[in-house]
């Protein structure tokens, strides 16, 4: 069975939530007051509704509370940010992301018992200033406690080198999957001798993952 989403709030944040859902195969509801960008996304996703997200009868008639998962994106009406999340989390919605605008939203969000709650434009500060920093890192995934997971790429000056060579225990990092030519290692094999372009996925705390960088 597909799984469905619900996505309140369709401006730049929300739509890019509705849309990658859509992509990767969820059936996608999608809300907002505005009726331009509801129109601009009608064709897009499953179903495309005008409505208030406040008013908890016109969700029960949408079903949103039968979605395996919501998310609250209205980022520019904090007080309809709130009070959505309220109505939703009254419904029984299993799951419920949250769009916070800062700190204060945050604890707000944290007490109405948002599952997860999001702060797009700093996590998306955070990340360019981490990739103009580490340019080797491809990709990275926060896991809360200051552990990462990282994609790093294999330089020219790994070429022919073994996995000890990144001196990965005496850092305690740990190296989960290597992708070689097209194929996924996992686990590497202690015996691989990388080739330029090689991507390496770490496990370990950000000053850990940047010492060993060292030898990438």
């Amino acid at each position: 069975m597909k799984s469905t989403a619900t996505v309140v709030g369709l401006g730049a944040f929300g739509s890019t939530v509705a849309l990658e859902l859509t992509r990767l195969g969820v059936e996608v509801l999608g809300i907002d007051t505005n009726a331009t960008r509801v129109n601009a996304l009608a064709d897009q996703l499953d179903r495309a509704v005008i409505a208030d997200a406040r008013d908890e009868r016109v969700l029960r008639e949408l079903g949103v509370h039968e979605s395996d998962v919501v998310v609250v994106a209205i980022g520019e009406d904090v007080e309809a940010n709130i009070m959505t999340t309220l109505v939703v989390k009254t419904m029984g919605a299993p799951q419920v992301w949250a769009k916070a605008l800062n700190a204060n939203h945050h604890r707000i969000l944290e007490k109405l018992g948002a599952d997860h709650i999001v702060h797009p434009e700093h996590e998306m500060g955070l990340r360019v200033a981490r990739t103009l920093t580490y340019p080797h890192v491809l990709d990275y995934i926060n896991l809360g406690d200051d552990q990462f997971i990282s994609e790093v790429r294999a330089s020219e000056r790994m070429q022919g080198l073994k996995l000890d060579a990144l001196h990965l225990e005496e850092n305690e990092v740990k190296c989960l999957v290597l992708r070689h030519t097209g194929t996924t290692l996992a686990p590497p094999p202690e015996g691989h001798r990388f080739e330029l372009g090689d991507q390496i996925v770490l496990l370990g705390t950000l000053a850990r993952v940047r010492k060993v960088s060292k030898y990438l």
